[in-house]
């Protein structure tokens, strides 16, 4: 396939063929993406694929992280290829503690970004962890499944999620009506959560709280006398400078009444 595409942008350039099938204003640009598809293909075809990889969907997408990441600084291939859907599938795989410990620490060092606990119910299909849930009801006769299960350690995240989600109101409604039909129980009788989810519960409350009353000044009036709740949003905003901090918890972030926690 590489040799072919050489000889394609060989031909276009020498030949002037490019213009048979391409607008002139395009036909740069299409020279361009074509030697940029050689070059990736130049640096996969080099990459030698380490002899600890265990894992056939971490082994096929190896070159083309190391493409990625020599071509744009990390490994991080977004969706929209088939590559894109392997490193989708590779933050699954981690999640599920389906990848070796020296794997999943190599793809570390290489900067590659796996699920935050947050991003599971992102990134997983509805009605599939649906179906699991459904499956774990009928085995043990309840919805309160840890949150860090072992069986199955996203299906346990996803719960946690549903009802985090559910209690800020930003679960479709559609989502919602499927749980209730079922009789999904909405409070957790197990006492945890992140550390950040439960310091975000206080702040929300607080600010929600103030809000009401007064708007926007009277939020601005708490940030100024209240230094913890300051000292964390700010603290957030330096996790979020440092590339740590995942969407999902920039959303929760945007989410708070009467803070411009950006600025």
């Amino acid at each position: 396939m590489r040799v072919l595409v050489k000889l394609l942008l060989t031909l276009l350039a020498a030949a002037d063929v490019a213009s048979a099938f391409v607008p002139p204003m395009h036909t740069k640009n299409f020279l361009c993406r074509v030697q940029s598809a050689v070059d990736d293909a130049d640096t996969a075809a080099s990459v030698q694929i380490p002899p600890f990889i265990a894992s056939p969907v971490l082994e096929q997408v190896y070159p083309a992280l190391i493409a990625h990441k020599d071509k744009y600084g990390n490994p991080n291939i977004p969706l929209g290829s088939a590559d894109g859907k392997r490193c989708s599938t590779l933050r699954r795989l981690h999640f599920q503690n389906k990848l070796t410990e020296e794997e999943a620490a190599h793809l570390t060092d290489l900067g590659f970004r796996f699920h935050s606990f947050e991003d599971v119910y992102y990134e997983c299909d509805f009605d599939e962890m649906l179906q699991k849930l459904m499956d774990y009801q009928q085995e043990f006769q309840t919805f309160q499944i840890p949150k860090k299960y072992e069986p199955d350690p996203e299906l346990g995240a996803w719960v946690t999620m549903l009802r985090r989600l559910k209690q800020i109101d930003d679960l479709p409604e559609d989502q919602v009506s499927k749980l209730d039909a079922v009789e999904f129980e909405w409070i957790s009788t197990r006492k945890c959560g992140s550390s950040f989810m439960k310091r975000y519960r206080e702040v929300l409350d607080k600010l929600t709280e103030v809000h009401d009353v007064g708007g926007d000044e009277a939020v601005a009036e708490l940030l100024s006398n209240d230094a913890e709740i300051k000292k964390w949003i700010d603290a957030q905003k330096q996790v979020l400078a440092n590339g740590k901090l995942s969407e999902s918890r920039v959303q929760y972030m945007e989410d708070l009444p009467g803070v411009d926690w950006m600025k």
